[in-house]
C-alpha cells in the first residue's frame, strides 16, 4: 500500500498555537480555582455566621435555664428556713445535684431532652466574713483580726497576712471609705479597690501571692457583719474562732457535728474549759449562700455562680441576689 503524497504535506500544529491553547487552558483552570475559593469562602462565612447565631441562641437559652435553677435553689433554701431553726449540712440544700437531664427533673419543654443540669449550694456563712474585721463604729475589730490571724496560722500563711487584710478592710469598708469614694476617682491611691469576690484579696498591697488561692476558700465578703455558722464551718475556721482549741479537737468536733448538728450555740459540745468564742461571732443558722450551677445544652456549656441572701421565715420576697457571674 502506497501512502498518499498529500499526507506528508499536511502541516501539524505550530508551537505557537500549542502555547496559546495551553495558556488558555491554564487560565481557565486558575479562574475556576479562584471561583471555587470565592464560593467556598462565601459558604464558610455563611456557615460561621449561622453557627455564631446558633451559639448565641444556645447561650441565651442556657442563661434562662440557669436563672430558673437559681429560683429553684432559692425555693429550697426558703423551705429549709421554714422547717428548721438551724442550718446544717444534713439538710437537703447541702446535697449537690449530679448532672441530670432536665426531663428527668420533670421539665417538659422542648429543650428538656437536650439539656442537663448540675449544681451545688454552699453556705457562705461557713466562711469568715471580711466585713467582720471592721466594727460597727468603723474601727478595726481586734478580736476578729485575731481570728483571722489564727486562721492564717492554721493554713501556714505568712505572718503579716492578717494585719495586711485587716488594714485594707478598714479602708475598704469603714466610714472613711465612703467619704473617699464620694470625692476620689476609683483606683486612686486614696480609694482602695473594692473587695467583692473572695479571690479579690489578691489585690491587697503587700500580700504574698501565695495567700489568695489558699485563703479565698475560707473567706467571704457579705453586705454586713455576720456570724460564722458552726454547723457548716471548716475545722480550721472553728479552731480560729474558738481561741485555745486545737485543730485536732476542732476536727473531732466537726465529725460529731456532722452526725448531730448544733441546735444553738449553747450546745454542751461548744462549752469547753480549754477554748471559748465571743458571743455574737458564732451562730448555727445562715442566711447567705453561694449557688453554683452548670447547664449543658447541645454545644453550649454554661456555668454560673451567685451569692444570695434568703429572706427569713414569714418575711415577704424571694431574697436578694448580691451578685452573680459566669464562670
Amino acid at each position: 500500500m502506497v501512502d498518499s503524497p498529500h499526507a506528508a504535506l499536511t502541516p501539524g500544529p505550530s508551537p505557537a498555537g500549542v502555547r496559546v491553547r495551553g495558556a488558555a487552558l491554564l487560565m481557565a483552570l486558575v479562574v475556576a480555582a479562584i471561583a471555587t475559593l470565592i464560593v467556598s469562602g462565601l459558604f464558610w462565612r455563611q456557615f460561621v455566621l449561622v453557627r455564631t447565631i446558633e451559639n448565641q441562641q444556645l447561650m441565651s437559652q442556657s442563661r434562662l435555664l440557669l436563672r430558673g435553677a437559681l429560683d429553684w435553689a432559692g425555693a429550697i433554701l426558703r423551705e429549709d428556713a421554714a422547717r428548721k431553726p438551724y442550718t446544717a449540712l444534713t439538710e437537703p440544700w447541702a446535697q449537690p445535684l449530679a448532672e441530670t437531664r432536665l426531663d428527668d427533673l420533670g421539665e417538659s419543654s422542648a429543650l428538656a431532652s437536650q439539656a442537663s443540669m448540675s449544681g451545688a449550694i454552699e453556705d457562705a456563712q461557713s466562711r469568715l466574713n471580711l466585713r467582720n474585721l471592721v466594727g460597727v463604729d468603723g474601727a478595726p475589730d481586734d478580736a476578729q483580726r485575731a481570728v483571722l490571724a489564727r486562721l492564717a496560722s492554721e493554713l501556714s500563711l505568712p505572718q503579716p497576712t492578717a494585719d495586711l487584710i485587716s488594714a485594707y478592710a478598714v479602708q475598704a469598708f469603714g466610714p472613711v471609705a465612703s467619704v473617699q469614694s464620694a470625692s476620689a476617682q476609683p483606683g486612686s491611691p486614696a480609694t482602695p479597690l473594692p473587695l467583692v469576690f473572695p479571690e479579690d484579696i489578691a489585690r491587697i498591697p503587700g500580700l504574698d501571692p501565695s495567700v489568695a488561692p489558699r485563703l479565698a476558700p475560707y473567706v467571704v465578703v457579705l453586705d454586713g457583719r455576720t456570724p460564722v455558722n458552726f454547723n457548716t464551718a471548716s475545722a480550721e475556721l472553728i479552731a480560729a474562732e474558738m481561741e485555745g482549741l486545737s485543730l485536732a479537737n476542732a476536727r473531732a468536733l466537726v465529725a460529731d457535728r456532722d452526725r448531730i448538728p448544733f441546735v444553738n450555740t449553747g450546745d454542751s459540745r461548744l462549752q469547753r474549759r480549754d477554748a471559748s468564742f465571743r458571743a455574737g461571732d458564732v451562730s448555727v443558722i445562715s442566711n447567705y449562700f453561694f449557688i453554683r450551677g452548670q447547664i449543658k445544652l447541645l454545644r453550649a456549656d454554661t456555668r454560673m455562680e451567685a451569692l444570695v441572701k434568703r429572706t427569713a421565715p414569714g418575711q415577704p420576697g424571694k431574697g436578694d441576689v448580691l451578685w452573680e457571674r459566669e464562670l
